[in-house]
């Protein structure tokens, strides 16, 4: 009997701390799986973003084609609508009279140059003849304003 009442009291030990080390468990379980279903609704609400962005992409005004890359348009000179880049250096090559050794470059912030190389075959070496300010400097635009939100909710 005296051997019996020990296994009964061992059992009884056992199976109590069993039951923390289950409960424990279950506790880490339902944590991970919270964790699991936080990120798929995050990732979830990444896609809609994205697809968001997708269907609403701008026309740019000069060729007419959507403009994927929203990153790299500029403002459209009087309107402010987003513009091909391309289209726009497009537009100023036409519209510039280049001299020879002279090329139409982007310099940043909206703005576009006119570049005088004296050596054609040294690129390092060159003078800005004049500066094209596309863009107004201070002057947020919309559009803008719209695809920095979307892209902060894309990781």
């Amino acid at each position: 009997m005296e051997y019996n009442k020990n296994r009964n009291s061992r059992r009884s030990w056992n199976n109590r701390h069993g039951a923390s080390e289950r409960k424990e468990d279950q506790e880490r379980r339902e944590a991970r799986n919270a964790r699991r279903e936080a990120l798929a609704r995050e990732e979830q609400e990444n896609i809609e973003s994205i697809r968001h962005f997708k269907q609403n992409m701008p026309e740019c005004p000069r060729c007419h084609k959507p403009i994927t890359e929203l990153s790299s348009a500029l403002a459209e000179k009087g309107t402010g609508e987003p513009v091909h880049f391309d289209c726009v250096l497009e537009y100023l090559q036409s519209k510039e009279k280049l001299m020879p050794g002279q090329k139409i470059s982007y310099i940043g912030q909206g703005r576009f140059a006119i570049l005088y190389f004296p050596n054609v075959n040294d690129p390092k070496n060159f003078t800005i003849e004049r500066i094209i300010e596309w863009e107004e400097r201070d002057k947020k635009y919309e559009w803008r304003s719209q695809m920095a939100s979307l892209f902060s909710q894309v990781r």
